[in-house]
């Protein structure tokens, strides 16, 4: 079976061919190619060492040199090349103590941690596939390489890579892979926070997120503050990925901040989960002026996410009120302060200075909010002279 690798791909395989060495693209993107799928990178796994590989191309980095990695870049895309390898001693039940060269393939693909990844392929040799991955990607099937014990106490974030290739692929674990995870599920508190964070989102946003249920239950996420978990299957019907990760910790019914904050979350991500704890608390969106102190106070994305997952997690008719901010982004309608056509300065002019300025903008805002029509300076200007 010929597969099709990206110009810059081929050309760094070429190029390591070239030089004497085996060289193959390798891991999920060959598998992404066997399902039809484009890949979103590619590794090249070869025999040539780091010193050897970086002789041979002029633009590389050292991204991860101690463990083999060399990243070159070919034709301005940067691409992960590693020499194979065989690893030894996992003190810390996530990196290897020791990682040593070898020459043969087959080695290195044994370390691999599912079958369906251990898989690689360059346009002279084609497939090769020492563990029956091709099969078990017909079969729906995910499988450790070799004794599935040994590959979780190896590294215990496949054990969470498991769950996120089931939720993302919806394929099946096999019995033995599937008793030796729920078996190491506890030695995920050895994995940074950082590292789970990222496999989480994953598996959450995938199309089978029920699959979390499985780790959730033997307790793997204890360790980050969720003890349990239900419903999970409602969160595909939810098209925001940020959303989905809310109603994912909304399902898991866990303090939420506590989680975030043992996850190490983005402040960008806390200022939005929070945005939509309030509005789940208070929100009122029965008229449009409601729906515009809303938008004011939390901007577009939380309020339509917010009404897209009550919708889905209560059944609430939400249309009308989306209908409602549609509209109201169409017509310019104003809802911040900076919609105004009046600012500080104008105000100056009228010898309103410091803490008056925003006091009477607020005051303003709330005219145009009710009545947009009255959003114009003039009209403004007749507001304030009223009011003095």
């Amino acid at each position: 079976m010929e597969l099709i690798l990206p110009k810059y791909v081929n050309c760094v395989i070429l190029s390591l061919e070239s030089a004497g060495f085996e060289a193959y693209a390798v891991g999920g993107c060959v598998r992404d190619m066997l399902m039809g799928i484009v890949p979103k990178d590619y590794d090249i796994t070869t025999n040539a060492t780091p010193k050897q590989i970086k002789s041979i191309f002029k633009n590389t980095a050292d991204t991860g040199i101690k463990h083999g990695t060399v990243t070159v870049i070919s034709c301005g895309v940067p691409i992960e090349v590693t020499t194979y390898r065989t690893e030894y001693g996992y003190s810390d039940n996530r990196r290897p103590d020791k990682v040593e060269f070898v020459s043969n393939i087959k080695e290195d693909l044994s370390r691999r941690d599912f079958t369906v990844n251990a898989i690689c392929y360059n346009q002279n040799n084609g497939i090769v596939d020492l563990f029956s991955g091709q099969a078990d990607i017909n079969a729906k099937i995910l499988k450790a390489v070799g004794d599935a014990d040994t590959r979780f106490k190896e590294d215990a974030l496949r054990i969470l890579r498991l769950i996120r290739f089931k939720s993302v692929l919806d394929f099946d674990i096999e019995e033995n892979t599937l008793n030796a995870a729920k078996h190491n599920a506890h030695l995920l508190s050895y994995v940074s926070s950082e590292r789970i964070y990222g496999e989480l989102k994953k598996a959450v946003e995938g199309i089978n997120p029920a699959a979390l249920e499985i780790l959730i239950k033997c307790g793997g996420l204890e360790s980050i503050g969720i003890k349990d978990c239900k419903g999970l299957k409602k969160l595909t019907l939810l098209k925001s990925k940020e959303l989905k990760f809310y109603a994912f910790l909304k399902q898991c019914e866990c303090d939420i901040n506590a989680v975030l904050d043992s996850l190490k979350a983005e402040n960008k991500t806390k200022t939005y989960i929070n945005a939509l704890e309030e509005l789940n608390k208070n929100a009122t969106y029965e008229s449009r002026y409601e729906i515009k102190r809303l938008l004011n106070r939390y901007d577009i994305k939380p309020v339509t996410d917010y009404l897209e997952y009550i919708s889905v997690s209560s059944a609430a008719d939400t249309k009308v009120a989306l209908s409602e901010i549609r509209d109201i982004l169409n017509l310019n309608e104003p809802y911040k302060i900076s919609h105004l056509k009046i600012d500080g300065n104008d105000l100056k002019t009228l010898g309103i200075t410091g803490k008056d300025t925003g006091d009477t903008l607020e005051f303003l805002l709330e005219k145009v909010t009710d009545n947009p029509s009255l959003n114009q300076k003039e009209k403004l200007f007749d507001i304030l002279n009223t009011k003095r």
